[in-house]
Formats: structure tokens, C-alpha cells, sequence
């Protein structure tokens, strides 16, 4: 029977625990979907090191540093992009420093546009034109005009009269962010189904 060093179960334990940590942040939080695919290849790496180090330490002596050199290219690769040169600080600055409440699942038909109009409604809860949110915002008239005609029809905003506009409960959800990742087209499934 091969005996482990107990320094090496206590660092595949906490790699571990780690990582089941990591596991529940990325895939059971919301989380910011353009930065998505570098969260998880920093995830990658930093699994790989917590787990991988310790087992291979464990069954496999002699590959331990290829194991951590491996992870220490998908953490680096997913904090920089060598192609573009970019350290990507903005993008994990955004992630890492807002409000968790902030950082939400965008459905797959949602634009930049949208999250900029519903968090203005949010930040002032008021009646708001077309006009007003381009203004404020920094979009046309047209475009925000078809962006409140599509978040109309899924229920996070409404029409209060015409030409004016007002957040709906799925909308604050929605800011918020507290419509879980899993249930958001459900949610707006059902939204549709109820108001038509």
C-alpha cells in the first residue's frame, strides 16, 4: 500500500476544497459572459495547480513541475492575450471590482445596448423617453427605440403611454442580478406566454 505524506493530502484537501469553491462561483453564480471565456481558463489553470500539483506530487513525482507549468500557461493566458497584447486589466478589473449584485447572465439575443437602458431605468426608477435614455446613454434615438420595442416584448420593460417607458419587476431582477443563469429564458419564456 503506498503511504502519502500527510503535508500532500493536506494540499490536495484544500486544493480541493478550492476548487469546489471556484466550481460553485463560475458555474452556479452569475457571472459577466464576455469575460467568460478567460475566467475559465484562469479557473483551469488555478484547478490544475490545487489538484493536479498535489496528485501528481502524490502518484506522479516526476511530472509535478510540467503539471504546475501547465497551469501557470492558462492562468497567464487567460489574464493575457499574447495575440493581442492586451493584459485584459479593464476586463478583470470590471469583473473583479464591481458590486457581486452587478455582475449578471445575459441572455444570447441581448446587446450592450440593452444593459446600458435598463441600468439607467434602474438607477432612476422614473418614466423615460426614447430620447432621454440616447442622451443619457450614448446611442441613437433609432437604436434605443428598437432595443425598448425587443425588451418590451420580453417583459423588462413596459410601456407606460406612448413613447414612454418604465423598468418592469423582471427588469430590477434582471440589474440586480438575481435572475438565476439557469432560469433566465425560462423566465422570459414565461413572461411571453403570459402576456400574449
Amino acid at each position: 500500500m503506498v503511504e502519502f505524506p500527510l503535508f500532500a493530502v493536506y494540499n490536495l484537501t484544500v486544493g480541493a476544497v478550492t476548487g469546489i469553491g471556484l466550481l460553485y462561483f463560475l458555474f452556479f453564480r452569475p457571472t459577466v459572459v464576455d469575460y467568460r471565456r478567460y475566467l475559465l481558463l484562469t479557473v483551469l489553470g488555478i484547478l490544475l495547480f490545487l489538484i493536479g500539483g498535489p496528485l501528481a506530487e502524490l502518484l506522479f513525482p516526476s511530472v509535478v513541475h510540467w503539471v504546475h507549468g501547465v497551469a501557470s500557461v492558462f492562468v497567464v493566458i487567460g489574464l493575457y492575450s499574447p495575440v493581442k497584447s492586451d493584459l485584459r486589466q479593464e476586463a478583470w478589473a470590471d469583473l473583479l471590482l464591481q458590486d457581486p449584485a452587478q455582475v449578471r447572465q445575459v441572455d444570447e439575443w441581448m446587446l450592450p445596448v440593452d444593459d446600458a437602458i435598463l441600468g439607467l431605468f434602474h438607477s432612476k426608477d422614473l418614466v423615460l423617453t426614447p430620447a432621454i435614455i440616447a442622451y443619457n446613454i450614448g446611442y441613437s434615438r433609432e437604436e434605443v427605440n428598437r432595443r425598448l420595442v425587443e425588451l418590451e416584448s420580453r417583459g423588462f420593460v413596459t410601456k407606460v403611454e406612448r413613447g414612454k417607458y418604465r423598468i418592469t419587476s423582471l427588469g430590477k431582477q434582471y440589474i440586480e442580478g438575481t435572475v438565476p443563469c439557469e432560469g433566465f429564458g425560462c423566465l422570459c419564456t414565461l413572461w411571453n406566454h403570459r402576456t400574449n
